[in-house]
Parts: C-alpha cells; structure tokens; sequence
C-alpha cells in the first residue's frame, strides 16, 4: 500500500474537490439550473429569503463539511496516525476518497437550502447516501480484506440502491419516506460490521471517536427536531438555526468518524 503520510496529493486533491464543487454550486445557482425554488426545504424552519440564497444561514453552514474535508486531509498528509497501520493511513486512495466525500456533503446539501427545489432536495439526500454508502463499503473492506476494486463497487451498488429507494415514493417501511429507510438501514448495517471489525478481526480503535461521532450525530438530531418548522424555538426570519448547527455538529461527526478510523491498529487474525 502507498504510505500517506507526506502524500501531497491526500491534502490538494480535496481542496480542488472543493473548489470544483463550490464552483459548479455557485454557477448552478445563479443560472437557475436547479429548477424552480419550491416548498422543498420548508420544514427547516428558516424562511425562504428573495434573492439568490434562499436559506443562507442553512445554506453557508455546511461550509464546515469542507473546512472538515480538508482538515483531514491535510492531518493525514502530515502523518496523523501514521503509526498505526490501517486502510486510511496506509493507502492514498481511502485518505483521499473519505476526505474527499467529506467535503462533497457540504455542496450537496447546500443544494437544497441554497434553491429549495426538488433537485437540490435530491443533491441533499445524495449526500447521505454518500457517507452510508462509504461506511457500509469501507467496514467490509476491512473485515474481509477487500482490494480497493471491490470497494469501489460494493460502494457503487450501495450507492445504486439508496438512490432507487430515494425514488421509491410508493414504498413505506419504517420510515415515510424510503430513501430515509435505506440510509438508516445501511448505517445499522455498518454498526453491525464494525462490531465484527473489533470483536471478530479484533482490530483495536481509540473507541472514544466513535463514541463522540454517534453522540454529536445523536445531539444534532435532538437540535434538528426542536427548532423545525412549527416548533416554537424556530425563529424563520433569524440568522441563527438549529438547522445550521444540525450540519457543522454532522461535519463534527464525521472528523470524528475520521479519527475512529486512523486509531484502527493491530489486527490480529
């Protein structure tokens, strides 16, 4: 495997995923490419404001899924857990592939509260089926020592399958809304893998970052449910929402994630 560590590549190549991204949203939006703006984001609390960001405050805080891309990009290329030999410190590919998708959520979801139409609510969800896909995908990458080949595709298939559920309007289970059900379903099913991973492969972590990537998820979702729409907290004409805070406490949770990952060490067959 390249060693990462003093790997350039593993810090510019999520800046110019990042610069690529931004200016692709940025044109997007001022060419109107994304449709219509809509009733999409309307459960978010903020209000749709004139102008070409409908919701900013929701829209400019996932800046900190990029700053969080980089971040571990560039912790990674200056030998962040070079000492522990595992897929994300070990191998260029993973280091820029996780970092990467890292700074990809934060355009996705800027889609949908940026122009509130139904193609940017499908941007939104594509990011969470990003980071679903990639942890199903890198958890059995590790428990069965998969070549990057079959990683690819085991997180291509996922991916496939969560964007079909997404469309799947017919379908109800567990969630309303099937898209929801598939993403909640494979995040189980990483739960579950990992658990393999520590117990069965006996790969050993730093578990505290699992701990605190689930927690600050856990207590995004409480801020997220209390200020919506129709909550009293939720102030629609305010530049400071609880949805805003929902995305930097997500981006926390993946640097988190991140750090779970880089402790992995001493696999013991």
């Amino acid at each position: 495997m390249a060693a990462v560590k003093n790997n350039k590549l593993v810090f510019i190549i999520p800046i110019i995923v990042a610069i690529v991204s931004m200016t692709v949203f940025l044109l997007a939006v001022a060419n109107g490419w994304m449709g219509p703006g809509g009733k999409v984001a309307s459960e978010f609390c903020e209000a749709s404001r004139p102008g070409m960001i409908k919701q900013p405050a929701n829209t400019w805080s996932n800046i900190a899924f990029i700053v969080a891309g980089i971040l571990i990009g560039w912790q990674l290329m200056r030998g962040a857990y070079s000492e522990n030999s595992n897929s994300l410190t070990r191998n260029h590919f993973y280091a820029i592939f996780y970092a990467s998708l890292v700074v990809l959520l934060g355009p996705g979801s800027m889609a949908m509260h940026a122009t509130t139409s139904e193609l940017g609510g499908f941007f939104d969800m594509l990011s969470m089926y990003l980071i679903a896909s990639f942890t199903v995908a890198y958890a059995m990458e590790r428990f069965f020592k998969l070549s990057p080949i079959y990683f690819v595709g085991i997180f291509s298939v996922i991916l496939a399958i969560c964007i079909w559920a997404d469309g799947a309007t017919d379908i109800h289970i567990i969630f309303w809304f099937f898209g929801d059900t598939a993403f909640a379903s494979f995040i189980g099913g990483t739960i579950i893998i990992e658990i393999g991973n520590r117990y069965i492969r006996h790969m050993h972590h730093e578990i505290k970052w699992a701990l605190a990537s689930f927690g600050l998820l856990m207590f995004a979702f409480l801020i997220w449910n209390l200020t919506r729409t129709g909550t009293s907290p939720c102030q629609p004409d305010s530049l400071i929402q609880g949805h805003a805070a929902w995305h930097i406490l997500c981006a926390g949770s993946t640097y988190c994630l991140y750090k779970y990952y880089a402790s992995e060490h001493k696999e013991i067959d």
